[in-house]
């Protein structure tokens, strides 16, 4: 019976795979340990990375005001746990690394690094090199040789990071206040521009209003909403409110006021008239009813053709009398007078035409103070607005006040009022003292006012103050004092913007002695008074001044023209 033996090559080939198995299975532990520590290794250095740079971005929310700056720090340092952890994923080491750093580590001269490179071949001498090389691999313990406690230095680091990273998240951080407030005015202003949009879809469906004025009123506020948005500070957010306000204002018919009071004096004159249906049309016309109008003039034109020649000269004389009345709007007046004309020449044609006149004048007025009142309303909403902004950022009255004092003494006075324009108002008196007052105001717009005072005392004031707005107003104010060689003095200037008007008042101090001063400033009368220098009482001056206006109201463009106003007086 004949037996098989294994060929040589087959027996070659199974040693080979025999010594790869034998190196593998010796350095698979140990590459296992040495992937953990070079993990641990990876993760620490990223988790001390991670929360230095965590430590940084807290310490730069200290300084500057950063909401987000907890987020951020959280978010980077686990991003550079997990980027850490990948690098040691991929470089995690190989069999051919693995039995390099055990060479290194047990001082085994490249017998595993030799071993593993020559695993394949069969040869007597590699056998006997690479059982060596095991033998004195397995004289160690993988677990003293390699070991997973971390390094003291790098305990220490790590300890310091966290409790830096602990004291800045726990410790209060100033900035916090100013992140509370930056909050509060977006909250405010987000509320501003709901309420904008609400008055934008309510303008939208005013009937009264013509087409154009609403594009044009429609297009202002998208303006604004869109400034708002952009707007970082309360004083940007009033700044946009302003401007609207202006560009509202510049829509009104600039002769609205005068051709309402020409048209009513015309209605005032024609209401006495005996004649019913002039009268209707002084009614008409001073209730700026375009209706009523009309038919008082289809009665009136059908009356004519009945009237006597007197009777038609009559009610022309009339009419001429209206007409004068209503100078102040030329289209009225030049309907009356060819209306007056056309009854006193019996011309039918003529009397229909001139009646259509008056018809399209009266209707012209009523639709531009349709128009003037619903811009009105828009522009006192955008007021409401400003003034609970400027409400919410500072608890101001919306007052500006100066006061100052020249020698000892007081002045003082105070008028109130509502509407807007230009106003200068000067002082002066004479005697054994000497006294100055002034007052000063500058503004655009229409309105009427009207002011009364009285008032007793020497001294020196100046005030200074803008605006916009239309409105009519009374205001009164008394004011008494005693002093010799007394001084005070009173200046004011309004702005007013949707009804309500901003004041500056400069007054003086209290003495001995007596003084008077005209109700209109004109003249002042004081006795044994004696003057002092102008460069000592500026300076108090300008700093009372610059303190009230910070803490007013008003648009940050007039604050700045008062401040420049004071700064330039105490240079002189």
């Amino acid at each position: 019976m004949a037996t098989t033996l294994p060929s040589p090559v087959t027996e070659t080939r199974e040693i080979a795979i025999n010594g790869e198995q034998q190196l593998t299975g010796a350095l698979r532990p140990w590459r296992q340990r040495i992937f953990i520590r070079h993990t641990l290794t990876w993760g620490n250095a990223g988790l001390i990375t991670g929360l230095i740079l965590a430590a940084l971005l807290m310490l730069i929310a200290r300084l500057v005001p950063w909401a987000s700056a907890p987020y951020w720090a959280a978010g980077i340092a686990l991003t550079v746990v997990i980027l850490a952890l990948a690098a040691a994923i991929w470089t995690r080491p190989t069999f051919t690394s693995t039995a390099r750093d055990l060479d290194r580590r047990l001082a085994l001269y490249d017998r595993l690094g030799t071993a593993w490179e020559l695993r394949t071949q069969t040869r007597p001498l590699v056998q006997l090199q690479r059982k060596d090389a095991l033998r004195r691999l397995n004289e160690h313990t993988l677990k003293q040789t390699i070991t997973l406690r971390p390094r003291r230095a790098g305990l220490i680091i790590l300890g310091i990071a966290i409790a830096a990273l602990l004291l800045l998240a726990l410790l209060p951080n100033p900035m916090q206040a100013i992140l509370r407030q930056q909050a509060a005015n977006q909250a405010m202003v987000a509320r501003q521009i709901s309420a904008i949009e609400k008055l934008r879809q309510l303008e939208a469906k005013q009937t009264s209003i013509s087409p154009e004025e609403k594009a044009k009123i429609d297009s202002i506020l998208r303006n604004l909403e869109s400034q708002m948005q952009q707007a970082k500070t309360p004083t940007d957010a009033q700044q946009a409110l302003s401007d609207a306000q202006a560009k509202l204002n510049q829509l009104q018919s600039p002769q609205l006021t005068s051709r309402v009071q020409g048209q009513s004096s015309a209605g005032t004159s024609l209401s006495s008239s005996s004649n019913p249906n002039l009268n209707a049309m002084g009614q008409a016309l001073s209730n700026n009813n375009p209706q009523a109008l009309a038919k008082a003039l289809q009665n009136l034109a059908q009356q004519s053709s009945s009237m006597s020649q007197q009777q038609r000269d009559q009610l022309a004389k009339q009419l001429e009398q209206a007409a004068n009345q209503a100078g102040q709007n030329s289209q009225l007046n030049s309907a009356l007078h060819q209306l007056a004309k056309s009854l006193s020449d019996g011309n039918a044609s003529e009397t229909s035409d001139a009646a259509n006149a008056v018809e399209s004048a009266a209707q012209q007025t009523a639709n531009d103070t349709t128009n003037s009142n619903a811009l009105n309303q828009t522009s006192q909403q955008l007021q409401n607005q400003a003034n609970d902004l400027a409400a919410a950022t500072d608890n101001s009255t919306g007052q500006q006040q100066g006061q100052g004092q020249q020698g000892q003494g007081q002045g003082q006075g105070q008028q109130q009022g509502q509407g807007q324009g230009q106003q200068q108002g000067q002082g002066q008196g004479q005697g054994q003292g000497q006294g100055q007052g002034q007052g000063q105001g500058q503004g655009q717009g229409q309105g009427q006012g009207q002011g009364q005072g009285q008032g007793q005392g020497q001294g020196q004031g100046q005030g200074q103050g803008q605006g916009q707005g239309q409105g009519q107003g009374q205001g009164q104010g008394q004011g008494q004092g005693q002093g010799q060689g007394g001084s005070g003095g009173t200046g004011s200037g309004g702005k007013k913007n949707g009804g309500k008007s901003d004041q500056v008042y400069v007054q003086g101090q209290k003495g001995q002695g007596s003084s008077t001063q005209s109700a209109d400033n004109s003249l002042g009368v004081s006795s044994q008074g004696n003057s002092v220098p102008y460069s000592q009482v500026i300076q108090q001056y300008n700093q009372q001044a610059h303190d009230d206006i910070d803490n007013s109201n008003v648009s940050p463009d007039v604050k700045d023209t008062v401040h420049s106003y004071f700064d330039s007086l105490e240079g002189q």
